[in-house]
């Protein structure tokens, strides 16, 4: 395993992702960059003006404005202490792609620090094909890893599994109830109609039920156990402890691991889910999961059973392992 690797992590998204790679960037070799770009807001604005409100007019000038040398200073790995006696490992995470860097920045980086070695790490299934954002920086990587074995089936990608860290505890919150099936995440069209069915098949059984959804349109979905507010992961945390099941609402077609899975294993929590692999991933046992692909198909008795979770977690998804994999990876490729 090479010994003389600096890492540089970018473009994390999500208050979990952000949490876990907290944990990660405590190594002293590990720099986490949580604000990798200055604008970054002020680009996601842009963007979702000119995807929704503009049709996508205007993509081609916002593109060619993010390729300029304008912005090279706004970049946190533009400050960053690259070692030119060591390899630089920079680990940008596919999300941010869809904002703000571009294969010229990379190009430019590289340019003034020869050492650099990027490493593209997707975490989006993608079952539609690669994002032409990503196809746009593939020439610039070198190499790509995944997360979902399926994107390792379909397009030959390296298998880094994702880690999980537990976040730092805060202060508990006194009046989390006792619930047995707890979600928190977002909506689209998809999500929308599937969620509405589980709220109503919820109530119709007795299910007790504690839903946090980020606000979405005109927030479509009335119940007094749903609620539209974006929580701190700490907080998320609190509740799904107190749940005993985890509920799971994939994007439509996504497939893989994924948080919620990890969430799953990790606090030994029932999972309902509607991701099509999820009897493929260690630790799947039938007691624990269970997969639905349409809303008809939940076992509700099973939900209500009072059964005692083990999944015997042998510590595969921890940060050391992490790094550990992606550092066995890069000496083995």
């Amino acid at each position: 395993m090479p010994e003389n690797n600096k890492i540089f992590i970018a473009g994390v998204w999500g208050a979990g992702n952000i949490s876990i790679m907290e944990q990660v960037g405590r190594d002293a070799d590990v720099t986490f960059l949580r604000d990798d770009f200055q604008y970054a807001a002020q680009i996601r604005k842009v963007w979702r003006a000119v995807n929704q409100k503009l049709g996508g007019r205007g993509k081609g000038i916002v593109r060619w404005f993010l390729r300029t040398r304008l912005l090279d200073g706004k970049y946190a790995l533009s400050h960053c202490d690259f070692d030119d006696s060591r390899e630089n490992d920079i680990v940008i995470f596919n999300s941010a792609l869809l904002h703000y860097y571009s294969a010229d920045y990379f190009k430019r980086l590289r340019k003034k620090h020869p050492t650099i070695k990027y490493i593209l790490y997707i975490i989006d299934p993608m079952p539609d094909g690669l994002w032409q954002e990503v196809q746009d920086v593939l020439p610039v990587f070198d190499e790509v890893l995944t997360m979902h074995p399926y994107n390792c089936r379909k397009y030959g990608f390296g298998y880094l599994p994702y880690a999980y860290a537990k976040p730092a505890e805060t202060e508990r919150i006194a009046d989390i109830p006792d619930t047995q099936l707890f979600y928190c995440g977002v909506l689209d069209g998809h999500r929308v109609e599937v969620m509405e069915k589980i709220v109503r098949q919820c109530e119709a059984h007795g299910i007790a039920f504690d839903f946090w959804l980020k606000p979405y349109e005109n927030n479509p979905i009335r119940n007094s156990h749903v609620h539209y507010a974006m929580i701190p992961y700490e907080e998320n945390v609190q509740r799904l402890q107190k749940a005993a099941c985890i509920l799971e609402v994939m994007h439509k077609g996504y497939v893989g691991i994924t948080q919620r899975y990890l969430e799953a294993v990790i606090y030994n929590k029932r999972l309902l889910s509607n991701n099509r692999e999820i009897t493929e991933l260690p630790y799947y046992d039938s007691r624990y999961m269970q997969y639905f692909e349409s809303v008809e198909d939940i076992d509700w008795e099973w939900l209500q059973g009072d059964v005692e979770v083990d999944y015997e977690y042998q510590d595969d998804f921890s940060v050391q392992r992490w790094k550990e994999n992606l550092l066995r990876g890069l000496e083995n490729e």
